[in-house]
């Protein structure tokens, strides 16, 4: 059954938005209409997706799909059947995407669908990995139990990338925020107060030489250059949209002092939580390792991901996979073999993932606490020398009176 987003005024002409599910947009329009509704516009959820740039379904963000899976995890739990359990989560959503996303589940189901069918056949992209939990949750009658498990892993999952996002975010909004302070200090302040020591003809200090010399440079090329910035950052994406050329950029990411760590922390964090929660769940061990390589952000890990998962189907030990690809530490290899001889690699590999989570936090965490003040230094050197480049010949001036 179809669902239609929709604007409609309502019986005091204010403009509300929402989804319906009807057979066609003439159904559609006869709900609103008993609603005292008066629709303006009309659309269908999977025409109004189909613009995306994700091969025609629009991505869902994370925390809308950790928040929605646990909703119906604590309906189902209580007793409601699934049907119901998305009505109420579709009346109290509380972002229109939420509803949208959960009616079209809910049209799917209505018809006779799986739930992990009516995730999979959704305008939304949600991750295979949830796809496959969703369904071996059906299967063993545990539904709502993996469902919270998957919420968490989503949530732990997005917190590892925040994390690594942190780290180079912050550094850089404060050293740029600092150079467009600078800079139009160079453009619009320093070249009003120069013309007045140029003009008395005196011999200025070095550093106030320097200033004004920058000062003339960023007038003169400064535009030229922050337009060469933009036209190099549009090429290099434009570059990396090809998966080489990509899977080599990534390559390099992970050979970068510091941020390669981290990412390699973070991906094999997601990757061993990932494949924990399948197979906790009962997905088979080849299924679950490919569903678990897809998770992995950084193209140049997946492809070791994909190889370990080539290993083990032909008969190799996910330990010994491990360690022929050069996947990993020796913590996590060990952590393996130890899952594989007690028949809990499921365990060890949720212990893994909050071993590097915790890690990579607080890795970030002592970053942070370093670079702080660094950037404040080098910041303030930069603000003083211009300050003083201004001040000295002024006070010069000041001294000759």
């Amino acid at each position: 059954m179809p669902t239609f987003d929709y604007s409609a005024y309502d019986a005091k002409g204010k403009l509300v938005d929402g989804v319906v599910t009807a057979d066609s947009e003439r159904q559609a329009r006869r709900q609103l209409k008993e609603k005292k509704l008066l629709a303006s516009k009309l659309t269908e959820v999977s025409k109004s997706s189909s613009k995306s740039k994700s091969g025609g379904r629009t991505k869902v963000n994370d925390f809308d799909l950790s928040l929605v899976l646990q909703q119906q995890a604590i309906l189902i739990q209580s007793g409601l059947p699934l049907e119901d359990a998305m009505r109420m989560t579709i009346e109290q959503a509380e972002t229109d995407r939420q509803r949208r996303m959960v009616e079209s589940w809910r049209s799917e189901i209505i018809e006779g669908r799986s739930f992990s069918d009516a995730m999979r056949r959704s305008p939304y992209r949600i991750p295979e990995s949830v796809i496959a939990g969703v369904g071996v949750g059906e299967e063993s009658g545990h539904l709502h139990t993996v469902l919270m498990r998957l919420a968490e892993d989503i949530e732990t999952s997005a917190e590892n990338r925040k994390t690594v996002s942190r780290a180079m975010v912050y550094p850089a909004t404060l050293l740029g925020a600092s150079m467009l302070v600078v800079s139009m200090m160079m453009v619009w302040v320093v070249p009003k107060i120069t013309a007045i020591f140029i003009s008395s003809n005196r011999e200025l200090p070095t550093i106030t030489k320097v200033i004004m010399a920058i000062s003339d440079f960023v007038q003169e090329y400064g535009l030229m250059m922050l337009l060469l910035a933009i036209l190099l950052g549009v090429t290099i994406s434009w570059l990396l949209k090809d998966t080489v050329r990509r899977t080599q950029w990534h390559k390099f990411i992970l050979n970068i002092p510091g941020l390669g760590r981290w990412t390699t922390m973070a991906n094999v964090a997601d990757w061993s939580r990932s494949l924990g929660v399948l197979l906790g769940n009962g997905v088979p061990a080849l299924a679950a390792l490919k569903i678990s390589s897809s998770v992995v952000g950084n193209l140049h890990l997946r492809d070791k991901m994909e190889q370990v998962t080539e290993s083990m189907r032909r008969g190799t030990s996910m330990q010994k996979a491990l360690e022929e690809n050069n996947v990993g530490s020796g913590f996590l290899i060990h952590m393996v073999g130890s899952g594989e001889a007690s028949s809990e690699l499921d365990k060890m590999l949720i212990r893994v993932s909050e071993y590097y989570s915790l890690r990579l936090a607080n890795a970030v965490e002592v970053f942070l606490k370093l670079i702080n003040p660094i950037l404040i230094i080098f910041m303030g050197g930069i603000i003083l020398s211009v300050v003083a480049a201004v001040m000295l010949p002024i006070m010069d001036m000041g001294n000759m009176v």
